[in-house]
């Protein structure tokens, strides 16, 4: 009986484990997921992963993306088989990918280990290549290219030529330019585009496309004849200006042939009939034939233009004399000129003094202040010379450099005096009021701005007087000194105000932007520049309405608020205006030449100096031109043309600087 119990329990134990070996047992997996483990946002990646279950169930696979995203399951496969799924993160980061199986009895395995994968973002897409647009066929030419990489990394360019793909560029440092030359077999359209890789070879989108039309060779046309004087002097360098146009519109550089077995060199590329403009001076007084020529950017070349006679004459130059007002060291000299009926110059000097110089150069007196002289003198109706000092004085000197008065402020006086109609004294203070005073030195009024007054009033037909400051205000005050309106700018308004015919006051900020304002205050129209405006406009007789910017530009506006042109000079431009009866524009430049342009925007001829011409000139009435340098020098220059009749033609309206409309010229 025992025996048969014995037996039964061996049966009853190999039944057990037999029942055990078949439990069912859950999928795992051996590893991490396949995949990338860096990558762009927004961009599908693949990414694969096997689970094997114990049982040899088939089995299904999902994804955690450790984005707060579960894929769906995938369809049943084999124990063993890779299942792949794809997967775009949205932000960057760092993330942990895992894997979960599940075989068909639904039981699930644990999370597998991590894939950690980093999203970073992608190197900037390059700029738009920078090259020309139109192109010979099987003619070398360069592109540009830049981008930057947001970690600072190095990377490198490629183009896209439209028919074909550049190498990598070698590795350069982030926003450093890449420069890559291709020819075209072929005429046609191309577009040419850039990518951009970092050294971990994380690519970016391609660039917007520049268009490139190659086409066969045609050389520019003839260009224009050269403008410029007809006659000069020995050794004074004369400007000619010239153009031409490409029947294929490609850019073109001009040359001079002077005449005298001397070419300049070539220019800049310039659009097709824009001007280019090369100065010359004659050793030999002769007659000589000025003519250009044109060559492309393929390297073709024009026949010669026809020529430009200048008859040279024996040493005749621009200048009359000058005469020192300030020794040492250069100094900006803001001060300028102001002209008495008599012919004295009167002008401020950074040694304290103000100086009176005789019509022939010679020094006729001087009257040292307590500071620097920055403003320019105006002259009353009888010959007083009202003066503002960086000692806090506006002073009254007499025709013979006595002192007739003086009245403190509480602060330096960078404004230059406008004078009222009925004689009142208006200028500004860096202690933040506009003064007006009675010509017996007794104030009238004064109004508080709130910020320094570098700007010089200038007063209307009706009395208003506009003026800026610091505060970043345009002011229109009463006769009376209370306040019509204020216009509101960004930055300061250092520029002094110019009033047009119809009443339009036009002015400056330090924001680069000039102001067409109404009388009411009603904006017309502003223009924004690259740089700030310290030059005060000056308007021609036609409305045209020039000033300067630090962004080394002169421009011409038109009165609706239209550019009608500009003229690029070497440096920042702080000197304001002045137009002659021809309409001819002189103004300085800290290039340190005095420009005279016509009233199309040729280039007249040029005056060099030692310095920066930081200050304004002026035209005598004999058409004599007068400016301060800051090479410490009041330069008297040949003219013969006197100041224009318009409304507001030079810095303070006229030559004794009444900054009036109205004011005697």
């Amino acid at each position: 009986m025992s025996r048969n119990r014995r037996a039964l329990a061996l049966v009853l134990s190999s039944m057990l484990l037999v029942a055990a070996s078949c439990k069912n047992q859950p999928p795992a997996f051996a590893q991490a997921p396949d995949g990338p483990t860096n990558c762009y946002p927004n961009k599908q990646y693949v990414f694969t992963a096997a689970a094997n279950d114990p049982n040899g169930d088939h089995v299904a696979i999902r994804f955690d993306w450790d984005d707060s995203v579960l894929s769906e399951w995938s369809d049943w496969e084999g124990s063993g088989v890779e299942v792949t799924f794809n997967h775009a993160w949205a932000d960057t980061g760092t993330y942990e990918v895992r894997a979960q199986a599940q075989d068909k009895k639904l039981l699930s395995s644990e999370w597998s280990p991590a894939l950690p994968v980093q999203v970073l973002p992608r190197p900037e897409t390059p700029a738009v290549p920078i090259g020309p647009t139109v192109c010979y066929k099987d003619t070398v030419y360069t592109f540009k290219s830049v981008t930057t990489d947001r970690f600072g990394d190095s990377v490198s360019i490629r183009f896209d030529w439209g028919n074909d793909t550049s190498d990598w560029s070698p590795v350069v440092a982030s926003g450093e330019t890449v420069a890559m030359s291709y020819a075209w077999p072929d005429v046609g359209h191309n577009e040419v585009t850039a990518q951009a890789r970092d050294q971990q070879l994380h690519m970016t989108e391609w660039s917007d496309e520049l268009g490139v039309d190659v086409v066969l060779r045609l050389g520019p046309d003839k260009p224009t004849v050269p403008s410029g004087p007809f006659r000069g002097g020995q050794d004074t360098v004369y400007a000619f200006s010239s153009s031409a146009t490409h029947p294929q519109g490609i850019h073109v550089a001009i040359r001079f042939d002077w005449g005298d077995g001397d070419t300049s060199t070539w220019g800049q590329f310039m659009a097709p009939g824009e001007l280019t403009t090369i100065g010359h001076a004659w050793p030999v007084p002769d007659t000589y034939g000025v003519r250009a020529q044109a060559k492309d950017t393929g390297g073709a070349v024009s026949v010669w233009s026809d020529p430009r006679t200048i008859l040279v004459r024996p040493a005749d130059t621009m200048q009359i004399w000058r005469f020192q007002i300030k020794a040492g060291a250069p100094e900006n000299n803001h001060s300028s000129p102001a002209i008495a009926a008599d012919g004295t110059i009167y002008v401020g000097a950074q040694d304290n003094y103000v100086y009176a110089v005789n019509n022939d150069g010679t020094l006729k007196w001087r009257y040292q202040t307590g500071g620097v002289v920055r403003a320019s003198p105006a002259i009353g109706p009888d010959g007083t010379i009202y003066v503002g000092s960086f000692d806090n004085r506006l002073y009254a000197l007499d025709t013979g450099g006595a002192v007739k008065w003086f009245y403190v402020t509480g602060g330096d006086i960078p404004s230059s005096p406008a004078i009222a109609a009925d004689g009142t004294i208006v200028f500004g203070s860096k202690d933040g009021y506009v003064y007006a005073l009675n010509p017996d030195s007794t104030l009238k009024w004064r109004y508080s701005v709130g910020q320094d007054v570098y700007s010089s009033p200038a007063i209307a037909p009706d009395g208003t007087i506009y003026v800026g400051s610091n505060s970043d205000y345009l002011y229109a005050l009463t006769p009376a000194g209370t306040l019509k309106w204020r216009h509101a700018t960004s930055r300061d308004v250092q520029s002094s105000p110019a009033i047009a015919a119809d009443g339009t006051i036009y002015f400056g900020s330090l924001e680069g932007i000039l102001y067409a304002l109404s009388p009411n205050d009603t904006l017309k129209w502003s223009f924004q520049t690259n740089g700030q405006i310290y030059s005060s406009p000056a308007i021609a007789p036609d409305g045209t309405v020039y000033f300067g910017s630090t962004d080394n530009i002169f421009y011409a506006m038109n009165p609706d608020g239209t550019m009608k042109w500009r003229y690029v000079t070497g440096d920042n431009i702080y000197s304001s205006p002045v137009i002659n009866a021809d309409g001819n524009i002189y103004f300085g430049s800290s290039d340190n030449n005095l420009y005279a342009l016509s009233p199309d925007s040729v280039l007249l001829w040029w005056y060099p100096t030692d310095n920066d011409i930081t200050s304004s000139p002026t035209i005598g009435q004999d058409g004599k031109i007068y400016f301060v340098g800051d090479d410490g020098y009041l330069h008297k220059l040949k003219g013969y043309s006197p100041l224009s009749n318009s409304n507001w033609p030079k810095f303070r309206h006229d030559i004794r600087n009444t900054g009036r409309v109205g004011g005697r010229r």
